[in-house]
């Protein structure tokens, strides 16, 4: 059976109605629960499911991989927060130019 047979037998397998509802199946409290039927990862190697949030806390660090960076001014990872107002933190060093020219701690008026 070729690789291409096997994953559209997967995908069958894993859209037919009873894979959907659970009928047929002694179900968990948790997959009625949620909704998410986590023995599905047995027929699909290397795959995981997580239930419920990241428990990375309000203000997450974002990864480079996500769109985040790291300031080359404090060594800081980007935070969810920094991207909060009107555009994020590019309007918000703007803003704060503008505001206190000259002032050292605002990141936009130091030269690199």
């Amino acid at each position: 059976m070729s690789a291409q047979e096997d994953i559209q037998k997967a995908e069958a397998s894993i859209n037919s109605h009873q894979a959907k509802t659970g009928l047929g199946q002694t179900q968990s409290d948790s997959t009625i629960d949620s909704g998410v039927n986590e023995n599905v990862t047995s027929q699909f190697p290397g795959s995981t499911v997580q239930i419920g949030g990241t428990k990375r806390g309000e203000n997450p660090v974002i990864p480079d991989e996500e769109g985040g960076e790291q300031s080359k001014l404090t060594g800081r990872q980007t935070h969810a927060n920094d991207f909060e107002g009107d555009g994020g933190p590019e309007d918000e060093v703007k803003v704060a130019e503008a505001q206190r020219p000259g002032d050292q701690d605002v990141s936009g008026n130091i030269r690199g």
